[in-house]
């Protein structure tokens, strides 16, 4: 009997570290569109089918969220956190848009000094020149 009893314990332990991870894990959050939500300082992001007042994703929200930027308005800040960029090239850029104007393509930023062929690979799935309105 003893040997049942401890057979059984050990089945319930084995069963439980199985399972565990199953009960634990939170539910899947349905794939959405995300969008900008709210005023500051009472903004948050959400899906797109969300209700309130909709605004349009800062340039750090759109990093955090794996959406490209547009290197013809992103400041600085934004712009030091695209992957192969740093604070320097950053305010390079910001500086060649001034002297010289937007840039047409992501391949435009082959014109500012420190960036090349293979800095701007690195950097081109962060960014993308928007439309003109």
């Amino acid at each position: 009997m003893p040997h049942r009893l401890a057979l059984a314990v050990l089945l319930a332990a084995c069963l439980s570290s199985v399972a565990r991870p199953q009960l634990e894990r939170p539910a899947a959050r349905p794939a959405c569109a995300p969008a900008g939500f709210g005023v500051p300082p009472r903004h948050w992001l959400g899906c797109a089918t969300d209700a309130g007042p909709r605004r349009d994703l800062a340039a750090d929200e759109r990093l955090v969220l794996g959406l490209p930027i547009d290197p013809n308005t992103a400041g600085e800040r934004e712009l030091a956190f695209v992957p192969g960029l740093g604070r320097g090239l950053a305010a390079e850029i910001v500086a060649d848009r001034g002297r010289d104007g937007p840039f047409r393509e992501v391949d435009d930023l082959l014109r500012v000094r420190g960036i090349g062929p293979r800095r701007l690979a690195r950097a081109r799935e962060a960014l993308a020149i928007a439309p003109e309105p």
